[in-house]
């Protein structure tokens, strides 16, 4: 047995596997994610931009170019008039002009402001030049003068093209730069995001073949010592250092228990069933001494007394002989003589064997053999004989009442020979059909509890080792019937029982 006591492993080793994982893929995916909003943040950016200043700028602009246009409007007409009302209106309107080149913020853009200040500059000179002719009566200098100064109101126009264009070609440059952003963010983000999801992918897989190998494992070995095979085949994960680790060096050190418990039951059983040989051979010769009346005549009471004891030793003798055949079973030492079987004098066989105890038991007994039957086959006549057909004949006389029947009946099919044994016996229950030929099983009936548990589980070895199938159908109380199908070829007899 092994002996892994003083390893000492650390706690919930595959708990923080798993927590790693989980984080790891957070990360991966929180890249993108950040990245994301880093560059939908420039974007914002740029879009406060568009909006906030470049539109204010339009604005502006727009604004200074009524105000000039108003402001030469007002002026042509206040050297006509000479109205206090205009004057005003001239004024404010100039006032304007340079409040909204202020707002335009011309220098943001690229655009020297010294030839629209200077013209601005001089445009509130002359305003106060015409101003003081009109005030003094000269209309007519006031006149000649504006002419001489109405290419300002022209300069200032072409500034203020100039400006409009420079506003222009940076919102331009701001939207293709935004474009140009979008664009690389929804490339890199989608790049970035299957990369990252191709790596978690490649984590999860990796995690997921990690945990489910050993356990797979693990489930595949449990299974096999559940069907009595302690030799598990495939290797365990006993040196992990996790939980996983843990169960399979504990499920290591229950199997080598196990193996050796079952040695052990083996040994005794092939031991005691040999050991009861003699003592049983002892009583059937001095029974058979009595019934011959060595040692005097019987009475009729004795003679039924001597009756029940080479019953009971027949029945001890069978059970021997099972016990004999599990020891031989479980120590791969249980081959077949294969040879070919003639299915007359296999079933002739049983019919001798069992007739007498129909007709003492009041059975009816009958076994028939329907023309697709095939005439021979491939096998072990005596195993049939006695460890297949005979235990599930026992069992169905066994549970059988008087004036009830047990049949034989041998039919041919695509998969070979078919023999469906039937009583109108007791019937098994429904939850034992499943666990019917496992070893030393036995139902809750009374009766049938008297046997061993063990002809079921034999007589299923031997059509296994045939290359057959058996199978069971019951209801409580309307009987039982037992299918056997055996093939027709020969079968190879060197591989031992499991």
């Amino acid at each position: 047995m092994s002996d892994h006591s003083t390893i000492s492993l650390p706690p919930r080793t595959v708990r923080r596997q798993l927590l790693f994982a989980l984080v790891g893929v957070a990360v991966l995916l929180a890249g993108p994610a950040i990245y994301s909003i880093g560059r939908l943040q420039a974007v914002r950016d740029i879009a406060f931009e568009l909006h906030d200043r470049h539109a204010a700028s339009r604005v502006a602009v727009g604004e200074l170019r009524a105000a000039l246009a108003e402001a030469d409007r007002l002026q042509r007409s206040y050297i006509v008039t000479g109205d206090s009302t205009t004057r005003t209106q001239m004024l404010e309107a100039l006032a304007e002009t340079r409040a909204s080149y202020r707002r335009s913020a011309a220098p943001e853009y690229g655009v020297s402001d010294l030839s629209i200040g200077r013209t601005l500059n001089e445009l509130d000179v002359a305003a106060y030049r015409i101003d003081e002719l009109v005030q003094s009566g000269a209309a007519a200098e006031a006149t000649d003068y504006f002419g001489e100064i109405r290419h300002l109101y022209g300069d200032a126009d072409a500034a203020v093209d100039v400006m409009a264009g420079a506003i222009d070609r940076q919102s331009a440059q701001a939207t293709i730069r935004a474009e140009t952003i979008a664009s690389a963010a929804v490339t890199s983000t989608l790049i970035a995001l299957v990369g990252s999801l191709a790596i978690a992918l490649i984590l999860g897989f990796g995690l997921t073949h990690l945990v489910t190998r050993p356990i797979e494992r693990l489930r595949y070995a449990m299974n096999r010592v559940a069907e009595g095979e302690f030799d598990i085949g495939a290797p365990i994960e006993v040196g992990r250092r996790d939980e996983l680790g843990d169960l399979a060096r504990s499920f290591e050190s229950m199997t080598d228990q196990l193996a050796e418990l079952n040695r052990l039951k083996a040994e005794f059983v092939s031991k005691t069933s040999h050991n009861l040989k003699t003592p049983i051979n002892v009583i059937a010769g001095y029974a058979e001494m009595l019934e011959d009346g060595l040692y005097g005549e019987l009475d009729e009471k004795q003679a039924e007394a001597i009756r029940g004891i080479h019953e009971q030793v027949e029945a001890l003798e069978t059970q021997v002989r099972q016990l004999v055949d599990l020891s031989r079973m479980e120590a791969h030492a249980f081959t077949l003589r294969v040879q070919q079987v003639y299915l007359a004098d296999l079933l002739l066989g049983v019919q001798r064997s069992f007739e007498a105890l129909a007709t003492q038991r009041d059975i009816h007994f009958e076994i028939s053999t329907d023309p697709s039957a095939p005439a021979t086959i491939f096998g072990d006549e005596d195993r049939l004989r006695n460890e297949v057909l005979g235990n599930l004949l026992a069992n169905a006389f066994k549970f059988t009442e008087a004036g009830g029947s047990v049949s034989v009946q041998a039919t041919g099919s695509r998969d070979g020979l078919v023999i469906e044994v039937s009583d109108t016996g007791l019937g098994i229950e429904p939850d034992s059909l499943d666990r019917i030929f496992d070893r030393y099983y036995q139902t809750g009936n009374g009766k049938r509890a008297a046997g061993s548990g063990l002809g079921l589980a034999i007589a299923r070895e031997v059509v296994n080792r045939h290359g057959g199938e058996i199978s069971v159908s019951s209801a409580e109380g309307e009987g039982t019937s037992f299918q056997v199908v055996l093939p027709i070829a020969g079968i190879d007899p060197a591989p031992a029982l499991s």
